[in-house]
């Protein structure tokens, strides 16, 4: 059986720049598609379609974001008005991808960036898998699916490996919901990526990809070769999207400032041609 052809994105969170501007520069780094910032009220879905329609750019999926406390979404959170709030939040991300033709909404388990429990990491884990089983539902009722993404430990703390990842889904019990493996996360938490993809199987689909250092590939020591042999062989037939986050805002010796754009851009055009090459007739395009 012929392997699945994948198609290859970056995230628009990683641009500082309006909406067309950004699906401009993803498209003309050699994407195929794009992962929209999970924020519902700033666009509407018939201004990101004809924008998607404008650049030939597919709608791969939406980020829930969860920072507290910018925000109150914590699907884990003591206070069950926020953990309310959380999933709306989720079902409004649900809703917008469903209208826009996105197949997937990504969501964390818990608030990002708080590292520890307020009550018990039990209590928590129950309060979370209740709000993911009430948006799985409105996920099932509109065909789009939600994928939870573990952070490293540094980020996040209630789901931070794919083996709490899959604990989860099994408690949450839902086919609406799978899980996301972000390579730079993993590169932190996990001991062995390909071991944690063929250990994730069917319920792995979404991918981010960055480097070791966050960088564009190549610009870390991620061995990408081995993780794409791992995909293959677990029939994975989701995107790649990358999501990097280039931590140099100056060259060293007192140069003169880069410009983020070009910096970023460089490093989407390069990774894209990079996973063409590793994935070869595996990737869209």
């Amino acid at each position: 059986m012929s392997a699945a052809v994948l198609r290859l994105g970056a995230c628009t969170w990683i641009y500082e720049a309006p909406l067309e501007e950004t699906l401009t520069r993803i498209a003309a780094a050699g994407c195929d598609g794009v992962e929209l910032l999970g924020e519902p009220e700033m666009w509407t879905p018939d201004a990101v379609r004809r924008l998607l329609a404008r650049t030939g750019l597919a709608p791969l999926a939406l980020t829930a974001s969860c920072k507290v406390p910018q925000t109150r979404r914590d699907l884990a959170h003591p206070d069950p008005s926020i953990r309310a709030e959380a999933v709306a939040y989720l079902v409004g991300c649900l809703r917008f991808a469903a209208a826009i033709g996105a197949p997937l909404v990504q969501m964390l388990p818990s608030g990002e960036s708080r590292l520890a429990p307020i009550s018990s990491r039990e209590q928590e884990w129950r309060w979370s898998v209740e709000g993911m089983q009430t948006a799985g539902r409105e996920a099932e009722r509109l065909g789009v699916r939600i994928a939870i993404e573990p952070l490293n430990r540094y980020e996040a703390y209630l789901v931070t490996t794919t083996a709490q990842a899959l604990a989860y889904l099994r408690d949450v019990g839902s086919p609406q919901v799978g899980m996301t493996l972000d390579l730079f996360h993993a590169n932190i938490e996990e001991p062995d990526i390909p071991a944690a993809i063929r250990a994730a199987g069917s319920r792995l689909w979404h991918v981010h990809v960055a480097d070791s250092n966050r960088r564009g590939l190549g610009g870390g020591h991620l061995d990408l070769f081995p993780i794409t042999v791992a995909l293959r062989e677990v029939g994975y037939s989701g995107a790649m999207v990358l999501e990097i986050a280039p931590p140099e805002a100056t060259l060293p010796g007192g140069s003169p400032q880069v410009p983020w754009g070009a910096v970023l851009d460089r490093y989407v055009r390069e990774s894209v041609a990079a996973l063409r090459i590793v994935l070869g007739p595996q990737a869209a395009g």
